[in-house]
Parts: C-alpha cells; sequence; structure tokens
C-alpha cells in the first residue's frame, strides 16, 4: 500500500471516488488512504493501476494547460505588436502628409461593420468600403489603414507582415486579400456566371452581388475599352462551347487565352492534329453515301486525304456528288432541294421534313421519355423536324384525354418526294432526365405501326445533343454527363407494347406480395404519383447545410496517392459524372486531400476523399446517431412495411460556401471541390442525422424510425399505409429529398432493416451477413481472433451464452496472455459459426404484456434470457450474457 503515499491529494480524492466512497475536500492524505483500504472495492493491483491512470490524466491536463498558456501568451504578444503597428498606420493617417495640418478622426466602424470572414465576401466587402471611404472623402492614401482596423486579427497580420510600402498602399493591400481569398479573375468569372440568387436576399442585392463580380472579372484583366470588353464576352462565350477533352489539353494556360484570335487559333490546331489523327487510325466506311455526303472533316480538311494529295483536280471532280434529280435530271441535287422542282412558293409552315420512324427500322438514338403517366421508348432522329407521336403513344394520348386538332401538312421524305396527309396536332409537355419541354407534338392516324420519333424541334428546344458515333446523347449545358441510348423494344408484340407504356415507378412482382390486385392498383398509383422523388438530380435541400467548424487550425494538405492506369481512367470517369451532377467543381485551395476507389457491391467504383488530418482538425459535432439494437427493438412486425433508403443522401445536403474549399481533394487530373457534403468527413453522419430527424418530426401519427439514410414505415392496415406513405412522400417533396426505387420496398410483410430481417414471426438474423462468417478462416492470431469476436458479437442477441462459449477465444486477446490454438479454441470456433447457421427467431417486446427474466451463473460468466408468454406460447426477447473479471 505504500504506492499510495507517492499520490498527491488531488490524486486520491480522485481515486476514492471512482471506488463509488464518498469524499469531503477537508479529508487528511492519512484519511483519505484509510478510507481507500477500507473500501468494498478495493483490491491492490486494480487500485494500483487506476491511481497510475489518475496520474497520468493529471499530468497530460497539466502539460496541455501549459501548452495552452504558451499559446496563449505568444497571441497576445502577436497581438500587442499587431496593435502596436497599426496604432502607428492610423497616426500617420489622421496627419496631413504635406502640411501637418490634422484631420478629423473617422469612426469608421459606426459607418461599416468589421469583416466577418464565415458570412462575408471579401470583394463585395471591398467595395463598400471604397464607396463609404469615397463617401466620407476620406483620401486615398489613408484607405489601406482604415482598413486594415477593420479585418480580423488573423487576415490583418498577413497584411502587417509586409512591408511599409506596400502595408501603406490600399491597391496593393486589395489585391493581397484578393488573393487570399483565390478571388483572380477566373474566379470572379465563375462567380458571376454560376452565382445564385440567396432565398433570403432581394432581388436588388443579388444585381448588386452579380455587378461586382463582374466588376473583379473586368478589372482583374484590366479591360478598360468597349472593344476589350467585347472581346473578353466573345472568348467566354467561345470557351463554353469547347468539349472538356480540349479545356484539359489547355488547362496550363486556360485561363489566360482571353484574344478571340489566339484561342482559336489553338482550338484549330488542336483540332487539326485531332483529325489527322483519327484519319490515320480509322477504318474508312465503304458506301454510296459516305462519297455522295462527304462529312465535317473532309470537307475542312481535304489535304489529309492521301489521293487529294497526290492528284488534287481529278480528286475533286471524283469527289462530287453523284446525285441526280430525278424529276428534271439536274446533277448534284435530290428532288427535294431542287431549286428548278422545288420553287420556294410551295414551302409552307406545314411542310414536314420526315425520314424513316416506322417500327419495323431498328433505329440506334433511343431515349426513354415521359407523357404524364406515360412511359416511352422513343426513337430521336436529328433529320425531322417534326416530332410525331406514334400509333401507340397517339391512342395513348387520347384516352387520357389530350385533344387534337385537325390539320393537314406536306410531307417531304426522304426520298425527296412530298405528299399531303392529314394530321393532328396537340402541345404535351415531355420529361426526360428530370427536365419538362413543352412541345407541339404531331400524330400521323394513316401512319400505321410507326414509332413515337422526337425531331429537332425538341431537340433544339431541349439541348439534346446526340453523339451517335459513341451511341449516347447529353444536354448540351451538362457535356461530361452522357446517357447511352436504351436497347430497342419489338413494338410488333404485344407484350413489348404494353412495356414501352410501363411506369418504372409501379409496384415490382417481389414487393406487395400479399395484396389483392385492387391494392396493387391503388399502391402503383400512389408511387406514379410521386415519382418525382424517385428521380435523380435537383436541388440540394433547403433545410441542412453541412458546416465544417475548424476553428483557428491552419489548412491541411496532402499530396495525392499513386494510382494505376486501369483506376485513373475509372476515376475520370467518376470526376465527369460528379462534375455533370454538379456534386463538385474545379478549385484552387489550400486545403487538399487524396482520393481513393471503393467498389461497390454493384462492381462499380465509388470515388471516396480520405480526410484524417482535415478531421483532426474538425470540431466535432455531438449529435448522437439512435442505437440500433434500439430501431430494431421499436420495429415491431406489422402486416405492412416498406423501407426507403435516400439516392446518394450525403449528396443532397449542401456543405456551407465558407467551408467548401476545405473538401478540395487533389488527384491527377487536378484539385476540385465538394459542393454537395461528401462521404468520409468527421461530422457528415450527425448533420445527415439531424436532417433525417427533422424530416421524421412532421410525420404526425406515422410509425416511422429512421437510421441515417434508412427509412422503415410500418402500418396495421392497407389503408392506413396509403395514407401514411403518401404524407412521407408529400414531406419527401417538401424537403427536396430522392429515393432510390431501386432499393425502396413498399407495402411488404417481410423487409429487411440494418441488416435484420423484421418478418411476421419476429426479428431473424440476415443470412447473407451470417454466410461471410462461415467463411471466415480459422484466427491464426490474436487480431484476427478479435476480429472474428467482434463480427459474431453483432449477432450475439440470437446465441444463449454467448459470453460462455466465447470464453476460450476471449482468453486470447487478453493482454500478456500467449497465443495457443488447441482443440478448445477449435471447438469454439466451429460452435459460434454453427450457432449461427440457424439462429433462433426473436420476437419483438410487447409492451402491454409482463416479461420473464431466466438467468444462469458460473464462476466465470453470467447468463439471462427476456422472454414473454407462458406455456408454449413463451417466446424469446433476446440474449444476454458476459464474462466475469477475475478477483
Amino acid at each position: 500500500m505504500a504506492f499510495l503515499g507517492k499520490a498527491r491529494k488531488e490524486d486520491l480524492i480522485i481515486l476514492a471516488r471512482e471506488l463509488g466512497e464518498e469524499v469531503t475536500p477537508d479529508l487528511k492524505i492519512i484519511d483519505l488512504r484509510n478510507l481507500i483500504v477500507a473500501s468494498t472495492n478495493y483490491e491492490m493491483e486494480f487500485v494500483k493501476e487506476l491511481l497510475n491512470t489518475v496520474i497520468s490524466q493529471r499530468t497530460e491536463e497539466a502539460e496541455q494547460r501549459k501548452l495552452e498558456l504558451e499559446i496563449e501568451e505568444r497571441r497576445k504578444r502577436e497581438e500587442r505588436e499587431f496593435e502596436l503597428e497599426k496604432l502607428k498606420l492610423q497616426n500617420e493617417s489622421f496627419n496631413s502628409a504635406g502640411n501637418g495640418s490634422s484631420r478629423p478622426k473617422i469612426d469608421f466602424l459606426s459607418m461599416i461593420p468589421k469583416f466577418d470572414q464565415v458570412n462575408n465576401d471579401i470583394s463585395l466587402y471591398l467595395i463598400l468600403f471604397e464607396r463609404q471611404a469615397q463617401a466620407a472623402d476620406v483620401p486615398k492614401e489613408f484607405w489601406a489603414s482604415h482598413l486594415l482596423s477593420l479585418l480580423p486579427y488573423e487576415i490583418a497580420q498577413l497584411v502587417a507582415r509586409e512591408d511599409v510600402g506596400i502595408s501603406r498602399d490600399f491597391e496593393k493591400v486589395k489585391s493581397l486579400l484578393l488573393k487570399r481569398y483565390k478571388l483572380t479573375a477566373e474566379k470572379f468569372r465563375q462567380l458571376f456566371s454560376k452565382h445564385c440568387k440567396s432565398p433570403t436576399a432581394t432581388w436588388k442585392d443579388f444585381a448588386y452581388e452579380v455587378r461586382n463580380y463582374f466588376h473583379g472579372w473586368i478589372s482583374g484583366l484590366d479591360i478598360s475599352t468597349f472593344d476589350q470588353l467585347k472581346e473578353l464576352i466573345i472568348v467566354d462565350q467561345i470557351k463554353r462551347r469547347v468539349p472538356p477533352e480540349v479545356r484539359e489539353h489547355y488547362i496550363d494556360e486556360w485561363s489566360q487565352l482571353n484574344n478571340v484570335e489566339k484561342l482559336t487559333s489553338k482550338l484549330d490546331d488542336y483540332d487539326a492534329v485531332r483529325t489527322k489523327r483519327d484519319f490515320h487510325t480509322s477504318t474508312p466506311r465503304k458506301g454510296a453515301e459516305n462519297r455522295a455526303y462527304p462529312t465535317l472533316k473532309q470537307k475542312r480538311y481535304p489535304e489529309q486525304s492521301p489521293k487529294f494529295s497526290e492528284n488534287p483536280k481529278p480528286e475533286k471532280k471524283e469527289n462530287r456528288s453523284t446525285l441526280t434529280c430525278y424529276g428534271c435530271g439536274k446533277p448534284g441535287y435530290i428532288k427535294a432541294k431542287c431549286p428548278s422542282c422545288t420553287p420556294r412558293e410551295k414551302s409552307s409552315s406545314n411542310s414536314i421534313t420526315l425520314y424513316t420512324c416506322h417500327a419495323s427500322v431498328s433505329p440506334t438514338a433511343l431515349l426513354d421519355i415521359r407523357i404524364g403517366d406515360i412511359h416511352g421508348r422513343v426513337c430521336a432522329d436529328n433529320g425531322a423536324t417534326r416530332s410525331i407521336a406514334g400509333e401507340l403513344m397517339f391512342n395513348s394520348l387520347r384516352e387520357r384525354g389530350v385533344d387534337f386538332q385537325k390539320m393537314e401538312v406536306m410531307m417531304v421524305l426522304a426520298d425527296g418526294s412530298q405528299t399531303n396527309m392529314e394530321a393532328y396536332t396537340a402541345p404535351v409537355s415531355i420529361d426526360i432526365e428530370g427536365r419538362t419541354v413543352p412541345i407541339e407534338m404531331l400524330a400521323l392516324p394513316k401512319a400505321k405501326g410507326n414509332r413515337t420519333l422526337l425531331g429537332t424541334d425538341f431537340l433544339e428546344k431541349s439541348g439534346i445533343v446526340l453523339d451517335l458515333k459513341n451511341k449516347s446523347w447529353y444536354f448540351s449545358d451538362k457535356p461530361h454527363h452522357k446517357i447511352y441510348f436504351k436497347e430497342d423494344l419489338d413494338v410488333n408484340s404485344l407484350q413489348a407494347a404494353g412495356s414501352i407504356i410501363a411506369n418504372s415507378c409501379q409496384l415490382r412482382e417481389d414487393e406487395g406480395t400479399t395484396l389483392t390486385p385492387e391494392q396493387r392498383k391503388k399502391m402503383s398509383y400512389l408511387l406514379e404519383k410521386f415519382d418525382s422523388i424517385f428521380k435523380p438530380g435537383g436541388d440540394p435541400t433547403p433545410y441542412a447545410e453541412h458546416h465544417i467548424n475548424t476553428g483557428n487550425s491552419p489548412p491541411v494538405a496532402e499530396p495525392p496517392y499513386r494510382m494505376n492506369p486501369a483506376k485513373r481512367e475509372l476515376l475520370k470517369k467518376e470526376l465527369d459524372s460528379l462534375l455533370a451532377d454538379g456534386i463538385i467543381e474545379e478549385c484552387e485551395s489550400p486545403y487538399a486531400s487524396p482520393v481513393v476507389l471503393v467498389p461497390k457491391p454493384n462492381g462499380s467504383m465509388r470515388l471516396c476523399v480520405d480526410f484524417p488530418k482535415l478531421n483532426a482538425t474538425t470540431i466535432a459535432d455531438t449529435y448522437p446517431l439512435p442505437r440500433m439494437d434500439d430501431l430494431l427493438t421499436e420495429a415491431k412486425s406489422t402486416a405492412y412495411m416498406s423501407t426507403l433508403d435516400l439516392k446518394s443522401g450525403y449528396h443532397q445536403i449542401k456543405v456551407n460556401e465558407a467551408d467548401q474549399d476545405k473538401t478540395a481533394f487533389i488527384c491527377p487530373f487536378g484539385t476540385y471541390k465538394y459542393l454537395r457534403m461528401p462521404f468520409g468527413l468527421r461530422n457528415a453522419p450527425a448533420t445527415f442525422q439531424r436532417l433525417v430527424d427533422k424530416f421524421r418530426a412532421g410525420l404526425k401519427n406515422v410509425f416511422a424510425l429512421s437510421y441515417l439514410d434508412d427509412i422503415i414505415i410500418l402500418s396495421e392496415t392497407f389503408d392506413q399505409h396509403i395514407t401514411d406513405l403518401q404524407i412521407v412522400f408529400e414531406r419527401l417533396s417538401l424537403f427536396k429529398l430522392h429515393a432510390n426505387r431501386e432499393k425502396c420496398h413498399f407495402a411488404c410483410d417481410r423487409v429487411k432493416y440494418l441488416g435484420h430481417w423484421i418478418t411476421a414471426n419476429g426479428i431473424e438474423v440476415d443470412q447473407e451477413k451470417v454466410s461471410a462468417i462461415q467463411k471466415i478462416p480459422v484466427p491464426t492470431n490474436v487480431k484476427e481472433a478479435q476480429s472474428f469476436l467482434q463480427t459474431c458479437s453483432w449477432f450475439r442477441r440470437y446465441v444463449p451464452n454467448f459470453a460462455n462459449i466465447a470464453r476460450p477465444l476471449s482468453n486470447l486477446t487478453k493482454k500478456n496472455v500467449q497465443w495457443f490454438w488447441g482443440p478448445e479454441q477449435q471447438d469454439t470456433f466451429e460452435t459460434l459459426r454453427k450457432s449461427l447457421i440457424t439462429p433462433p427467431v426473436l420476437k419483438q417486446p410487447d409492451g402491454s404484456k409482463p416479461f420473464r427474466i431466466r438467468t444462469d451463473a458460473s464462476s466465470y460468466a453470467l447468463g439471462a434470457v427476456l422472454t414473454q408468454g407462458e406455456g408454449p406460447e413463451e417466446h424469446v426477447i433476446e440474449y444476454a450474457s458476459r464474462l466475469l473479471i477475475p478477483a
């Protein structure tokens, strides 16, 4: 017991309280010693270790306080030095430099608040300061010193460290601040193009912000004349239409290319090299149509044809079109375009150029669209001027009350022939990939068996660009987000025709297996009504925003991880997808974290950022996550259960604009930052759970449980379930949250939730999870034994006397125990695996019925079983067990 005499009184007080004794500060050391020794919890080795821990903790806290005092002292010393420098500059500003006359002191704090790094935009703040300084008639040579007094200490310190000449020059100070916040001319251009109005701001505020971003853009490039401004606008428009791969090629000088001549010269050089490469690496296509209609590249770069180089003049003659008008015989024209056979006065607004849209042809450009509740797979053709509803679509629209007006149109077919045809037209709204496009759709009742066709009227209005070479399409404002053409359907068969208008939101075969046909119809109607919540994309939810509070910690940066060529290609695709969806954007940031590619269960890759250093400097958000075992206990089996899985839930939350640079990650293709909340951030789960709890709080009279993005809705009757789901869907729409239809399950009597199956009989183990345990090899060291036990412990509630069974393996994980794997350990290993193959089904507790606890104990373990029911109806609620600590 001599070890107690080496401790301080404060240590002994803490030790006594840890042993459960009541202590008063007036006790002497000898009294504390006697109190500790007499404690019923006293055990010498245990108390000795506990005391060492108390002393160690006190020592660490003392060192931490000492370090904090040193930091605080250093900060105060730097503040004093800074204040002296600031006073010096301010005193100079209140004295006339020329004749020594005094100027009245101006209190800028009463005119403009101090700069707030979190909520203020530095560029707008500087403009406001300039206007206030001009209004107060302050000479410009004194602006820098006044500005210095309005800046936070850590920012003003940047200015104070510069030479006196720089710190007194307002323009140089302004440039220094803009550089600190990465506000280059290119950044101002991005802000000008992408800045959105805040929900709380007025339109005048928005105009003020946009005007100042524009001013920062042109002033950063020294634009002073109208011709220079005109040049800049033209360059910007050209850059917007340049493909991404070209921008990447000139990435180092892209922001400096602000001259039309210089930019277009480089773009033409790139096209020339690419075209030459494509010519030598591709196989010429055969066919008369290629000779008759040379491609754009052949027209622009005739010198790249070998035949042209050898014999220019004859080749020109050979390359001329061999077509002749079959109406008058004029060479070089088809009849539809022959000036002799097609006089201008015959054309009219009702003239339609139409290529093949018949069902017997297998087109390549097939897109999925929706008109109301009709879903269709249609053909896109940039050779047709008007969009035409096929026979099936036309009949479906008329059945739904769409009012078609009769008219007569002249059809210009692909061979140049013309014919008058009876037609019907009606305005419809076509939904495609989350966008709604109003269009006048034409129908041709006499064209039996034809399929729906989207012409150039729809393609131009929607901004769709067809990439026939790569069998894909994209929106012109999202060139990175390519969508592949769909496979063709045989519209001549009744089965396929039905599938064309099938709604992907309808109830699947694996859902609602116990529902009647009428109930299935009601459920499908509800899903169709709220199909918008299952569509990807859209704005982030307005009810949450993720903040990254790093206090006064400096920026952290790490180099990128090495990556093999195959993964680089996968990374590039992921980046393009995230850029197209507005999840990330390119940036310049003092922060940088490396990226890794993590495989998903479906075989694709997920881009993840490794944030260890950023997380280490982030102040923790202590918002609690619910306990999974509590949720499983609450999730009582009901006749109708539905589960919702939010689509990329984290990406539906915006990152606070001031914190977006902190999410920057670096990779072989550059530096990017997240606009939406990424995986891997320290407080991301807390932010998401707070949003989900806020969402669930408004579900009045709905029994719903949630753990992050996994939501379950339980109802006793079908009508109640329909009502509950409608309330949930309405709230999802209000919160602008989107669900993943493939992972959602509706109106089921058996659902998977949090790794378990909730059934009519109770809670069952998910056999997919258990099968993984069956494949775990025999442990060969302590670490593998610990991993096996931790995995099995997740299902210990299903195994009676789990602690007792696992004891031989648990003993191997203790300190100072030599590793030994013998028959006893092998038997334990096999018993645990076998117990999990056919675990019992646990019933959920019924609070209206009495509980019974059955216990068992030995010299080294305790066990208990919580049950309900009497006689043959008695059933297990949960098993519990633990090992005893040796005395």
